[in-house]
């Protein structure tokens, strides 16, 4: 008999309703608890989720040992206890992106969940987004060639945040796909510049660069103070360039252009023998299958849990992007100092 996965979720605000959404679909799992200090959050509840009962505080759901998961959505703050407590009390976790605010804590979580048998999965959910798949997959098979350098924008007007700065808020989806694409290797250091216009203390536009040892270079650009809803990833590679725009309703373009390395002849001996030809080719906009990917990274935290693997965004992966966006926000802070991205020890 096929076994079913009790689930609890913490934080109804909102990105919860959207979990809470999906994971009551599923058939096999059920959602018995959400805990919800907000009396508004938990009416919502009764009134659109009638099998699933609700608590204000999370004892109830800690105490209650038919509870095999956890899931979280509560401010980023909060993450480092509430995971805590819950792989202690031996349940799996899903916990909204970011893990941590520091990569201290976002080591000893991820050390915990391996060392308690347990499931520690973050929803960076743009892994479970088919085109960022795709773009990998390309990348992977050395279609594109030798990757040069890519870059990201996530601009918006809106929405801002008291609690974070926009790195912190917008940043963590880009840096957990860059740190994806590049099989999971840290970059070496980054650097960046931050501006408060708007909330003193609490950046609203962030210019981060990221540099691997391989030469690679990552350039991040986030802003709540733009007039234009963007979404974009663009890897340029040796052969061909790929664009990934979010927004778009062909989300991938794969630019066949480049460079190619072409002898001179008739030359006088002193002069180079290769020049660099541009090459201009077809421009493809493959269509491939999508899903939901909030549903897609659902199913695949139950799926875990029952199988006994270890999830694609486990607790080590978010520990590297922690890692990252840590680093790049003291960069910031220090008026675009360089600094070593460090993600075994605190830094």
């Amino acid at each position: 008999m096929n076994k079913s996965i009790t689930v609890a979720q913490v934080g109804c605000g909102y990105w919860g309703p959207n979990l809470l959404r999906v994971f009551s679909s599923l058939s096999n799992c059920s959602v018995k608890w959400v805990a919800d200090a907000s009396p508004a959050r938990r009416t919502f509840v009764e009134a659109n989720f009638p099998n699933t009962k609700t608590c204000a505080d999370v004892e109830a759901v800690l105490n209650d040992p038919a509870v095999d998961a956890a899931v979280i959505a509560t401010p980023a703050a909060t993450h480092a206890g509430l995971v805590e407590r819950f792989l202690n009390a031996g349940k799996h976790v899903l916990v909204e992106k970011p893990l941590t605010t520091n990569v201290a804590d976002a080591n000893r979580l991820a050390a915990l969940a391996d060392n308690k048998g347990k499931v520690l999965m973050v929803g960076h959910t743009f892994l479970y987004n088919a085109s960022v798949r795709y773009m990998k997959a390309a990348i992977d098979i050395g279609d594109i060639g030798d990757v040069y350098y890519c870059y990201s924008q996530r601009l918006n007007l809106g929405q801002l945040r008291q609690d974070v700065n926009a790195w912190w808020n917008l940043a963590p989806h880009d840096v957990s796909i860059m740190l994806y694409l590049m099989n999971g290797l840290l970059p070496a250091a980054v650097s960046a510049r931050g501006v408060d216009y708007l909330q003193p203390g609490i950046e609203d536009v962030t210019f981060a660069t990221l540099e691997w040892a391989n030469r690679v270079t990552g350039t991040i650009h986030v802003s709540w103070l733009d007039p234009n809803k963007v979404r974009r990833l663009t890897v340029v590679g040796s052969r061909k360039m790929i664009v990934y725009d979010d927004i778009s309703e062909n989300p991938i373009t794969i630019y066949n252009k480049g460079f190619e390395k072409v002898k001179r002849d008739g030359l006088p001996f002193d002069q180079p023998i290769h020049a660099w030809k541009p090459q201009h080719g077809d421009v493809i906009m493959p269509a491939f299958e999508r899903r939901e990917p909030l549903r897609v990274e659902c199913e695949h935290f139950i799926d875990c849990i029952l199988k006994g693997a270890r999830p694609l965004t486990d607790g080590w992966h978010a520990r590297d992007t922690v890692a990252v966006l840590d680093a790049v926000d003291r960069s910031q802070r220090s008026g675009g100092q360089r600094i070593q991205c460090v993600a075994d020890e605190q830094a």
